[in-house]
């Protein structure tokens, strides 16, 4: 009986690892990945990984609460979640200097993570060409930037947020920008509502075809800081509640409302000495990052080996699933060496010279503790002609006041 239990225990993780095999086939974009066709095979511990992949499976229902309507539904996120253990393997391999496992999204396949988290729409390029609603930013000197700077840590950034279901990035990382721009102009850190531009912020690009805010569906960070403008500014978040949804009507009566406001903002060209030099001057920027690999991180520098030729998809197409741009926030760097911009693209090099810190908008589960880094050159690799902006606020009479006083 014994002899017959263990060979029906080996025979159905055989049957598990043929499943979850074919599972990877089916998923969509995955086999036609440039990033994975780039990794080596399995290192034949697969065994093993399946062995521990139901136990992992309970541990990260129960660490996320994660529940499924049916027992079919179950089965599925267990397939899919084996299938990112093998993901999570490929990305570490392709990944060295950052750690990869189980994170909040592993029951989900690599397009649901896409379209849910990452957004798609047009590159940053494409936008300016078309749009007349900002201006760039002038060269900033770089050769005495400090080894060093962290917003977070000089009381410039609010707790890490959480966007939940709602593909609302573009509304979370505006709002830290310019949270980071008012706290420099008023000494005050106020924390700002993301609602308001969801709610609120309705309006489209008479330039470029298709960019709009659709709040929880979707929308950009210039329409948001031309939004901001206009209407005289951003309200305390504990006035205007964020909801996890769109609410169907902008609940703004009067600028009384309006704790915060813009006197400027500008972009900054795909250069990330100019990125650091303005994050010294200005603040944390916003941006949009490009790593497929981010939906195993866990901690560390993210700097994957990448073959910027496939990785970016040129198409000039608004739907194509491939062009995803997720906004998030510069908030420091850390440079061993005064930064240069030698577009070195030796990995291991450009991690021990240089990485940014970046706020997120997943929770403070996620990453290290909200927040990840990403080596330098990383950001400007594989967009092409990706901008950073940044925020001037503008100065109220009661901080005008007490810094006089």
């Amino acid at each position: 009986m014994a002899a017959a239990s263990s060979f029906s225990s080996i025979l159905l993780l055989f049957l598990i690892s043929l499943l979850s095999t074919a599972f990877l086939s089916s998923i969509h974009g995955f086999t036609d990945d440039p990033l994975i066709q780039q990794v080596v095979s399995s290192d034949g511990r697969g065994g093993d990984l399946l062995m521990r992949a139901e136990h992992q499976f309970t541990v990260f229902k129960k660490e996320y609460g994660k529940t499924y309507p049916t027992q079919e539904e179950d089965d599925y996120r267990f397939g899919v979640f084996i299938s990112n253990l093998r993901l999570a393997r490929r990305n570490q391999i392709m990944d060295p200097t950052a750690v990869h496992g189980v994170t909040q999204f592993s029951d989900l396949t690599p397009s649901e993570f896409r379209r849910r988290f990452l957004g798609s729409g047009r590159r940053d390029d494409q936008i300016l060409q078309l749009s007349k609603d900002i201006s760039k930013a002038p060269i900033l000197p770089t050769d005495k930037l400090p080894r060093s700077r962290n917003w977070t840590a000089r009381g410039a950034v609010t707790a890490v947020k959480n966007q939940g279901d709602c593909d609302g990035c573009w509304a979370f990382s505006s709002i830290a920008v310019l949270e980071g721009a008012h706290f420099l102009a008023n000494r005050k850190l106020v924390n700002l509502s993301e609602q308001q531009l969801i709610d609120c912020s309705k309006d489209c690009s008479p330039q470029v075809p298709n960019l709009c805010d659709l709040g929880c569906k979707g929308g950009h960070r210039l329409l948001a800081y031309k939004y901001i403008k206009n209407a005289g500014g951003v309200a305390k978040a504990e006035d205007y509640r964020f909801t996890g949804t769109e609410n169907g009507f902008c609940n703004v009566t009067d600028n009384s409302q309006m704790v915060a406001s813009i006197s400027n903002y500008e972009y900054i060209g795909p250069d990330e000495a100019q990125y650091a030099a303005y994050l010294v001057k200005r603040g944390p920027l916003t941006v949009n990052i490009n790593i497929k690999t981010i939906q195993t991180y866990k901690k560390g520098v993210l700097c994957p080996r990448i073959n910027c030729s496939s990785y970016v998809d040129n198409s000039t197409s608004a739907s194509t699933d491939e062009i995803f741009n997720h906004a998030v926030v510069l908030v420091g760097y850390r440079n061993r060496t005064r930064y240069s911009d030698d577009h070195d693209h030796d990995n291991n090099h450009r991690r021990k010279k240089f990485w940014w810190m970046v706020k997120n908008s997943w929770g403070s589960k996620w990453g290290e503790l909200g927040y990840f880094r990403v080596c330098g050159g990383l950001l400007t690799a594989c967009e092409k002609n990706p901008i950073a902006i940044y925020v001037v606020a503008e100065k109220k009479l009661s901080s005008l006041a007490r810094l006089s006083s």
